[in-house]
């Protein structure tokens, strides 16, 4: 990763290690509640999915095309928006570091842990999270409210590989 001050506004103002991370809590704490909802013994979002997650949201023009409920499957989603398909396996490669850097950041601050390869949303941090997202823009808070959904989704999915094979994406 490139160093602070060698990044472009952009890089600085959208995929900064702070905002990243709270889409990443968003996406573990989505998955976390479906996962209960389900009745599953899986209890936390899979690392891999992480990164895919994040670039389903990240990308303005790929969460406006998600479809409006969880009873959409991904396989259907794939096969209607081809090109989404591909700009979220290429966003799974370009975010890899942002990621990374999230992830980091949200362990430090305890928004995220890991036990073994799932991420677990920090349930200490909710109140502060809910207290931010009301002082926060629309934009932020809908980018929020979609990983959730896509955390939900994610866990409706199937098995990671199934996900990662559906998305075009290189494990």
């Amino acid at each position: 990763m490139s160093s602070w001050q060698e990044r472009t506004i952009e890089q600085r103002n959208l995929l900064n290690p702070a905002f990243c991370a709270l889409a990443i809590w968003h996406l573990a704490h989505g998955y976390r509640n479906e996962a209960t909802a389900l009745g599953s013994d899986a209890d936390g979002l899979p690392l891999a999915l992480a990164f895919v997650g994040a670039s389903l949201v990240l990308r303005g023009q790929t969460r406006d095309q998600l479809p409006r409920t969880i009873a959409s499957s991904l396989a259907t989603w794939v096969n209607d928006h081809p090109l989404e398909r591909s700009a979220v396996a290429k966003g799974v490669v370009v975010l890899r570091e942002t990621v990374r850097e999230a992830l980091l950041f949200g362990a430090q601050h305890g928004l995220l842990s890991l036990d073994g390869h799932r991420l677990q949303a920090g349930k200490a941090a909710a109140r502060k999270i809910n207290a931010y997202l009301r002082t926060s823009s629309d934009e932020v808070r809908d980018c929020m409210r979609q990983a959730t959904f896509v955390g939900r989704w994610l866990c409706k999915a199937g098995a990671p590989p199934t996900v990662l094979a559906l998305l075009g994406v290189q494990a």
